[in-house]
């Protein structure tokens, strides 16, 4: 007889044949398309090694010792833990060119970086980070050509940036 050779996770089914499966998983959403021009957020330049920031009026963080604020943000700091990172968003070009965003420590590149642009389609930036101390990590505009300034981007970047963060511990 195969009686509970199913096993999920390593878990095997109660007496009825179920499941339970682990709830409460932790991560931080900001970014959700809302409409609010660029020029508000801080950013002073769209060039290599500026900030570059997302945009949410609500975000949402189910992770203990994240406090995330409403509004334009160009760093996040994280507790000790093991996260996944994924980000993305667009920007408005005045000719063919490229532009990538990356997630620092300090000036350490942690992340692969997002690139968009007339060479590369658009992708996620990812980033696998282990956490020792609280730590304040930083989305760097990583290349930049043909990028127009701050004043021209409009609502673009915060139409289409992203980021979740995912706590894999």
């Amino acid at each position: 007889m195969s009686h509970n050779t199913l096993l999920i996770n390593n878990q095997e089914p109660n007496a009825s044949g179920e499941f339970t499966v682990p709830t409460g998983s932790e991560f931080l959403r900001f970014g959700q398309g809302e409409s609010s021009a660029y020029s508000g957020s801080g950013a002073s330049a769209m060039t290599a090694g500026s900030n570059f920031y997302f945009y949410d009026s609500a975000p949402i963080s189910t992770m203990s010792n994240v406090n995330i604020v409403p509004g334009w943000i160009s760093s996040i700091t994280l507790p000790i833990g093991r996260y996944q990172v994924t980000y993305q968003s667009h920007v408005v070009f005045s000719a063919s060119g490229n532009f990538g965003i990356g997630l620092y420590n300090g000036s350490t590149l942690v992340s692969t970086p997002m690139v968009i642009g007339n060479v590369q389609a658009s992708n996620n930036g990812v980033a696998l980070l282990t956490v020792t101390s609280n730590t304040t990590f930083t989305f760097k505009i990583s290349q930049s050509t043909n990028v127009s300034p701050v004043a021209s981007q409009g609502n673009t970047p915060s139409e289409y940036g992203h980021i979740f963060i995912l706590r894999v511990e």
